[in-house]
C-alpha cells in the first residue's frame, strides 16, 4: 500500500473563525482523532494534501509529522469542500495501526478492449469502487477489471472479484461491476412513444397575458 507523509503544526484556536483565518493564510485547518486518544487539532499546506492524493487519494497510509517530532499514522476519514469553488475546507484524519482491520472503499481500473465495443456494443460501467474489508497495512490502490473477454451481453459481477481469503468485499456479490449493453436501434418510421402529458400543445403565456390585458 502506498504511504505518504504530512508536516502539520498545532493549531490554536477553535471554530468558524478560526477556521477562516487559517485559511487566510493559505492553510487548511483539520483534526486527528481516534484509539481512544485525546483529538488534536492541526493545520497544514494545502501542497501536503496535493501530495497525499498524488500518492494514491483517500486509502493512502499517512506518516503525519506532529511538532513534538512524534509520527502519527493516520488515514483521511473526512474532506469538506467548498460545494462552487471545490476548495478543501476541513480535513478529519484518523489515527490507525497497521494490524486493525478497516472498510475502504477501493477504486475500479478497467484494463484491455472489451470486443463487444467493436460489435456495435455499449460499455457501461456501473460499479466503480468496492468496499473492501482488511488489514489497514493490506489496502489495495485499486482493483483492475479485465473486460477484454467481454461481448455484447457479457458481464462481470462483484462474486467474480478474487481477494485473498482475509480480506471481504462487502457489496452485494451479484451486483454487476461493467457490461456490454446491446445498443439501442431505433428503425426509419418506428414510431416513438411520447408521455400523456407531453401530447398537449404548449400554453402560450405570451398570448394569455395579452388577452388578458386587452380585456
Amino acid at each position: 500500500m502506498e504511504q505518504a507523509r504530512l508536516e502539520v503544526e498545532i493549531r490554536q484556536g477553535i471554530g468558524k473563525g478560526s477556521a477562516r483565518s487559517i485559511r487566510r493564510d493559505g492553510l487548511i485547518p483539520g483534526i486527528v482523532y481516534g484509539h481512544k486518544q485525546e483529538p488534536v487539532v492541526i493545520k497544514f499546506q494545502e501542497h501536503g494534501l496535493r501530495k497525499i492524493f498524488h500518492a494514491g487519494g483517500e486509502n493512502v497510509l499517512i506518516n503525519m509529522d506532529m511538532p513534538d517530532g512524534e509520527t502519527e499514522i493516520v488515514m483521511i476519514k473526512e474532506i469538506q469542500k467548498d460545494p462552487i469553488s471545490r476548495k478543501v475546507l476541513h480535513a478529519d484524519f484518523m489515527r490507525v495501526s497497521l494490524e486493525e482491520r478497516v472498510t475502504a472503499h477501493i477504486p475500479v481500473v478497467l484494463i484491455g478492449t472489451a470486443p463487444g465495443i467493436k460489435e456495435g456494443g455499449v460499455l457501461e460501467f456501473i460499479l466503480r469502487e468496492l468496499r473492501l474489508e482488511c488489514q489497514v497495512g493490506q489496502i489495495p490502490e485499486h482493483f483492475e477489471i479485465d473486460v477484454s473477454a467481454l461481448r455484447i451481453g457479457d458481464q462481470i459481477r462483484v462474486e467474480e472479484v478474487k481477494v485473498p481469503e482475509d480480506m471481504v468485499i462487502h457489496d452485494d456479490p451479484s451486483t454487476i461491476i461493467v457490461t456490454v449493453a446491446s445498443p439501442t436501434v431505433i428503425k426509419e418510421g418506428e414510431e416513438v412513444a411520447v408521455p400523456e402529458d407531453l401530447e398537449k400543445e404548449p400554453e402560450i403565456i405570451k398570448e394569455k397575458r395579452k388577452e388578458e390585458e386587452e380585456e
